[in-house]
């Protein structure tokens, strides 16, 4: 298949195979195309070789491997995953290496980390409160305020490769962070888990201990290519050393600095700009030439960031359009005037085939600025999707949490933090003791003879289906059907709507429990319970959502992403850039992310604020508009 490509996309892509290459792109310059087809290149050049393609999101790995694998290559040859992904696969492979336990489980949810790291200390009788220097120990969101800080500092010494020295010095204010910090991770592996972070953390510990691990790697892939690297942290980019092994490393890395928007997690474009460049000494690339926005937009976005984009010959002019209203119901209900002022215009020289909701999307800074918006498209019976990241959706249906549960206590009987939360959802006592064989039949028991009823002895049989489940290749197929029966058969004899409504959900749980299995297996991710039970942790297993209607979407969901009509709502002071931005470092990623807002509009772009909000506490506030509207020279 022949991708048209510009004289300097096409020399990008065929350059010598020998040695580390950084393509500084901005939006719309077509990265992701010289990105795949310099794979392409690659693979079509060596016979055995192999490439890795790392992203940051789970639906950009897909995207890309299906436009490596559309070609006559084979996909043996292409390992395309984001950087977790693919460090987790070393940890499940290599893990014993370094004496983590067997069957590691994941904790990826805030909440599962904060109660393993209670939990420990109550073991030890530990005065939490005291412990965690609690200001007042009779308000519980003193001590929830005080471990959250607590778990983003944990972060931050682990993304940041803190050594003990330099955390004392960061967290100055508290001497006690590093042994807190220690008995945490101590708790993590006695409950036989480590959380999201620990994965890129012990996947780079292998790598430079056990350096044949590396060694491995590197005789089957002789490239490295990361997309989005301006997005990189300290942590992130060691781990792509330690896996590329030497200065002499084939490294690709391709990013738009002007597009950093995770300074929260420790990102930052030094890794791109500085380290990589002092590192490996790539030969470098621009690219500024913008091939999807009109010149309305690239000039909008060139005045937040001089000089980044050049317009093209074949560039459209398009329109950006200003607009301010008294309250956020008027903002709200004019972006609705439009929408439906442009769908019933249907055509238009400018924009690609009909004009529907399909090629629209609404943006903001963050979710809440939607409030408004959903209440009056709620009151229109208005269809929209609201984008959000790729987090788990947790189940609702008691048979759900049960089954999401149970197979997690099954894999780690260690595990009391679900343990409790199972044991919690059944209504009996956590046993004294956690950890041996058999200890969801022990739940089905005291479970079943305290209780009865239908619906007792649907969980009653889940419970012992998960404890009869093989850990390697477990018949997923046939525990569904088994149970799809039962539920059936319960939804249709109800006793009253409430009952019928709880199994109907409880199905719907069920088919998206046994697809994702169906997917994990398709994908080759796997055969075991407990690869099945991380990938679903590294959210590898969602399924795209289907957008139907009109989408909302934060700027940072909305990243990489593009539609033909665009609206920027919300753009006032506060909160575009936000309140919080107060450095010139911040205040710099929030121009970033104007940046990155502005240029998702393919053809026009209406940006709006309100010249007052309503405040969390009930009353009116003025706003003012935001100073990048100034900067971008709008009126």
């Amino acid at each position: 298949m022949s991708v048209q490509l510009s004289e300097k996309q096409r020399e990008i892509v065929e350059q010598p195979l020998n040695g580390s290459i950084q393509i500084l792109a901005s939006a719309g310059s077509g990265k992701t195309r010289v990105l795949t087809e310099r794979i392409r290149f690659i693979l079509g050049k060596v016979k055995k070789d192999g490439v890795i393609a790392l992203t940051f999101t789970n639906k950009a790995a897909a995207e890309m491997k299906e436009r490596l694998t559309s070609g006559t290559y084979d996909e043996n040859r292409i390992w395309v995953g984001t950087i977790h992904s693919v460090a987790q696969r070393i940890l499940e492979q290599y893990g014993h290496t370094i004496g983590l336990p067997s069957n590691v489980q994941i904790f990826e949810r805030d909440k599962d980390r904060m109660e393993v790291f209670l939990e420990a200390l109550r073991a030890d009788g530990v005065d939490i409160d005291d412990y965690l220097n609690v200001d007042d120990p009779k308000e519980k969101k003193s001590r929830e305020r005080n471990l959250q800080n607590y778990m983003d500092g944990f972060s931050t010494i682990k993304r940041e490769m803190l050594s003990e020295e330099e955390a004392s010095e960061r967290f100055s204010e508290n001497p006690d962070v590093w042994r807190i910090y220690n008995d945490y991770q101590n708790a993590l592996l006695n409950s036989r888990g480590i959380d999201y972070d620990d994965i890129l953390r012990y996947a780079h510990r292998i790598l430079l201990t056990q350096t044949w691990v590396g060694d491995l790697y590197r005789a089957k892939y002789s490239h490295i290519c990361v997309d989005e690297a301006q997005d990189l942290n300290r942590l992130q980019y060691e781990f792509v050393r330690a896996l590329a092994g030497s200065e002499d490393s084939n490294i690709m890395m391709v990013g738009d600095p002007d597009q950093m928007i995770y300074g929260f997690n420790g990102s930052s474009s030094l890794y791109l700009c500085e380290s990589f460049v002092a590192d490996y000494t790539p030969k470098t690339f621009l690219l500024t030439e913008n091939y999807r926005s009109s010149r309305a937009v690239i000039r909008a976005a060139n005045r937040l960031r001089p000089g980044t984009q050049k317009e093209t010959e074949f560039a459209l002019e398009g329109s950006v359009q200003l607009a301010h209203f008294p309250s956020e119901e008027e903002e709200a209900n004019w972006v609705l005037f439009h929408i439906q002022r442009l769908t019933e215009l249907k055509e238009h020289p400018e924009i690609e085939g009909y004009i529907s909701v399909d090629n629209m999307v609404v943006i903001a800074r963050n979710r809440f600025v939607f409030s408004k918006l959903e209440t009056a498209l709620k009151e229109q019976g208005t269809e929209y999707t609201v984008k959000v990241g790729e987090r788990e959706k947790l189940p609702e249906s008691l048979f759900g949490q049960v089954l999401d549960c149970a197979i997690r206590v099954k894999l780690n009987p260690n595990d009391w933090v679900i343990g409790k939360k199972l044991c919690q959802l059944l209504g009996i006592p956590t046993p004294p003791v956690w950890g041996g064989s058999e200890l969801l039949s022990q739940f089905q028991k005291g479970y079943c003879s305290n209780s009865n009823g239908s619906m007792v002895n649907l969980i009653g049989d889940l419970l012992s289906a998960v404890e009869n489940m093989a850990l390697e290749n477990p018949n997923i197929l046939h525990f569904e059907k088994q149970f799809a029966e039962k539920l059936g058969k319960l939804a249709t004899a109800g006793p009253d709507e409430e009952s019928k409504l709880e199994y109907g959900r409880s199905l719907i749980e069920l088919q998206e429990f046994s697809d994702r299995w169906t997917r994990f297996r398709k994908l080759g991710l796997g055969n075991s319970l407990s690869s099945f039970r991380n990938a679903i942790a590294l959210g590898k297993l969602n399924l795209d959502v289907s957008e139907t209607g009109l989408t909302l979407s934060t700027v940072h969901a909305m990243k990489g992403l593009e539609k033909d009509i665009v609206f920027l709502i919300g753009f006032c002071d506060g909160t575009f850039p936000d309140y919080r931005a107060d450095t010139i470092a911040k205040l710099n990623e929030e121009r970033n992310a104007a940046f990155v807002a502005v240029p998702r509009a393919r053809r026009w772009l209406f940006i709006s604020y309100p010249l007052s909000r309503m405040m969390p506490w009930g009353s009116s506030r003025p706003q003012q508009p935001s100073r990048f509207i100034q900067e971008m020279d709008l009126s």
